[in-house]
């Protein structure tokens, strides 16, 4: 199994409701899709936000990442953020969110 593991850290208060908007619709999309588990956190500032997901392999990534609105979500990315961190590791389960958050240098 594979765990991809992301950082988004938003710009600007400004970009929050068009950050909700396509995360909602990413999240609708992840649960119609082969991912086996997912989850979403926020900072308690709104503007660091981290998505955990988990699929049986890379193809299964690739394809959800590659189509719809996480496609959509990726081009306009530099919109919302400057600073967008990504990183996929070997696990058969989610990580507990202090634990995936150390992947990034936070905590």
């Amino acid at each position: 199994m594979i765990l991809s593991v992301t950082k988004i850290e938003l710009d600007s208060y400004s970009k929050l409701i068009a950050f909700f908007k396509f995360n909602s619709q990413i999240i609708k999309e992840l649960q119609q899709s082969n991912c086996k588990k997912h989850k979403v956190t926020g900072s308690w500032n709104l503007k660091v936000w981290y998505t955990m997901t988990l699929w049986e392999n890379e193809n299964e990534i690739d394809a959800f990442y590659r189509n719809g609105t996480h496609l959509e979500a990726m081009k306009q990315s530099k919109k919302f953020s400057s600073k967008i961190q990504s990183q996929r590791i070997q696990k058969e389960d989610v990580l507990p969110w202090k634990e995936a958050k150390k992947m990034f240098g936070n905590y």
